[in-house]
């Protein structure tokens, strides 16, 4: 999620080794750049020591050489176990940024609910604001206006979803649909903040962005697509 971004940096709490994202995004998904991750890659001497300090230093030094829009804070699966928190440890901080944090049992959940999680856990964190109160009806859109949509779900090292994402844009405009924002996929955390403008989401890949439009339906009243339009009877 964070690799398909922009404006977006993740601090992650990992041992020396698990630096394998770099290998990932640029050699199999071929990208010029690294992901936009900072690893605090402690080593086994430093268990003894105080670990939290090098999240924290790690944290500090990002967001002062990246000045992301918004932060991600988590640790890998093996520093799970020793339990410091990153969250609380980067809200303390207290640091002029958004901060998410995301606390993602990689020993109980595969990859895709991790995936989903981060996205549903950043549209809220940005959205918060524009939740509906109890009662209220999401407006009317203006008279003259062409209906739009957000298109959810693609993300970096996905199977063919640039490719994916061209088609059903191209396919939207011709229905005189406009595109309010793609997400995760080239969004930044100011795309995030206005999804709830568009009219409905085109859900193109469910096992990213389910969790996310399900919220987005309750909290801003915005249906979406439940047929994926991928293949010829989908996009029918």
């Amino acid at each position: 999620i964070a690799t398909a971004m922009e404006k977006v940096h993740y601090v992650l709490h990992a041992p020396q080794g698990d630096t394998y994202a770099d290998l990932l995004f640029t050699m199999i998904e071929r990208m010029k750049k690294r992901p936009p991750v900072t690893y605090t890659t402690f080593q086994a001497r430093d268990l003894g020591s105080d670990t939290a300090e090098l999240f924290k230093d790690a944290a500090r030094t990002a967001y002062a050489r990246f000045k992301p829009d918004l932060l991600m804070v988590g640790a890998s699966c093996t520093a799970e176990l020793i339990q410091d928190d990153p969250g609380g440890l980067a809200a303390a901080l207290d640091l002029p940024v958004p901060i998410l944090p995301l606390e993602l049992p990689a020993y109980q959940k595969k990859e895709n609910w991790g995936a989903a999680e981060t996205f549903y856990q950043m549209v809220r964190l940005l959205g918060q604001s524009f939740i509906l109160a109890p009662g209220q009806q999401r407006p009317a859109r203006a008279s003259g206006t062409k209906p739009s949509c957000n298109i959810l779900g693609p993300t970096a090292l996905g199977f063919r979803h640039r490719d994916d994402v061209e088609e059903i844009s191209r396919l939207l405009r011709d229905l005189g649909i406009e595109i309010n924002a793609v997400a995760p996929l080239g969004a930044d955390p100011a795309d995030i903040a206005r999804l709830h403008e568009a009219d409905f989401n085109v859900n193109l890949y469910p096992e990213t962005a389910n969790t996310a439009v399900t919220w987005m339906n309750r909290s801003f009243g915005q249906p979406s697509t439940k047929t994926i339009p991928i293949g010829f009877k989908g996009t029918k």
